[in-house]
């Protein structure tokens, strides 16, 4: 991995408050004895050292106003099954400490004056919090913000979105309940019922040069991008976050591949001084490296977050998707890159 020491700051954050925000998801408040926190970018994610098995970081898009370093709030969702990371933020009481490292992630609002599409699902919601705390700031922007759950159970932050319209006159929200009724239109609740689809995009966005920030579940954001493509917003112009993403598998021990014993690839990780033969097996390096019985840093799995980026020392490789933000120079997103021969990499 990069040798950065700035990118690995150990963070020891105390748990200042717990806030219940629907049946299934919890903000914590973590805040730092020695005072002001490190900045963030509104859209970064927290990773924390959580010590759950095979897995050595857990990460959690920070929500709270970055303007405001005195805590960082993430709101968890419970997930499925209870497993992981949800399960053990969720057990967390007041006075809990958590280590954790800078803030990091390349999904971030960017720094111009376009107007601004945030589309959520979910608890895919939470970078967009951010998001609009800064664009608060410009209150003039022209910003839509569309957020779709399933029902007014699972809304969370209306307090905080409603204090929000009312200092941004170029705000425009809309919320949609999957399973709603007239009562929740009557109420103010949604906006919309159902789902999300091309013609709602189509009555919603006027024809602009939109900067389009989508996060939530993967079909949530495939359909998002899909339609809006479809109504001539570039590309180029729609930027993703990833939730979740499979744990890291449990170690099974070094590959028994060794150089010359197949044709291939050498792949050698130079910090931890293993060799092994690439043979096509594996979907990308950071699998490979995973197989090796190496635990890389990784979020999204999908080249998107950044959190896999490793320097390569030397040797020539490819990344398998199209990617949003590329690395920096002499750097590979692990989770979609494939050797094109022998490969050193800082790992």
């Amino acid at each position: 991995m990069t040798a950065d020491p700035a990118r690995a700051a150990a963070l020891t954050l105390d748990v200042a408050e717990i806030i219940r925000e629907s049946a299934s998801v919890v903000s914590l408040r973590l805040a730092s004895a020695e005072g002001a926190l490190p900045p963030f970018q509104p859209g970064q994610h927290l990773p924390l050292r959580l010590g759950l098995p095979g897995r050595s970081l857990a990460t959690y898009t920070i929500s709270s106003d970055p303007g405001d370093l005195s805590a960082y709030r993430l709101s968890v969702k419970l997930e499925p099954g209870g497993k992981g990371g949800s399960r053990h933020l969720h057990g967390l009481r007041a006075g809990d400490q958590v280590q954790a490292e800078i803030p990091r992630g390349r999904f971030v609002l960017q720094d111009d004056h376009r107007p601004v599409l945030l589309a959520t699902g979910g608890i895919g919601i939470t970078p967009a919090l951010a998001m609009l705390h800064a664009l608060s700031r410009q209150p003039e922007r022209p910003v839509i913000f569309l957020h779709a759950c399933r029902s007014r159970e699972d809304l969370c932050f209306a307090e905080e979105l409603a204090a929000l319209a009312a200092r941004m006159p170029g705000l425009t929200r809309i919320t949609v309940f999957a399973e709603g009724d007239g009562t929740d239109l009557r109420d103010g609740l949604c906006q919309h019922l159902g789902l999300i689809d091309r013609a709602l995009l189509r009555r919603l966005l006027p024809l602009d040069a939109w900067q389009t920030y989508l996060c939530g579940p993967e079909g949530f954001m495939a359909a998002m991008r899909a339609a809006l493509v479809s109504l001539g917003l570039p590309d180029s112009d729609i930027r993703q976050e990833s939730f979740g993403g499979a744990a890291v598998p449990a170690a099974q021990g070094p590959a028994t591949a060794k150089p010359g014993a197949a044709e291939g690839p050498v792949i050698r990780f130079a910090r931890s001084g293993l060799e092994a033969v690439w043979d096509g097996s594996q979907p990308s390096l950071l699998d490979f490296a995973e197989a090796q019985g190496l635990s890389p840093d990784f979020s999204c799995r999908a080249g998107i977050c950044g959190s896999c980026a490793c320097r390569k020392l030397d040797g020539d490789s490819d990344h398998t998707e199209e990617l949003i933000d590329s690395p920096p120079e002499g750097e590979i997103l692990l989770c979609c890159s494939i050797p094109k021969g022998d490969v050193v990499l800082d790992l």
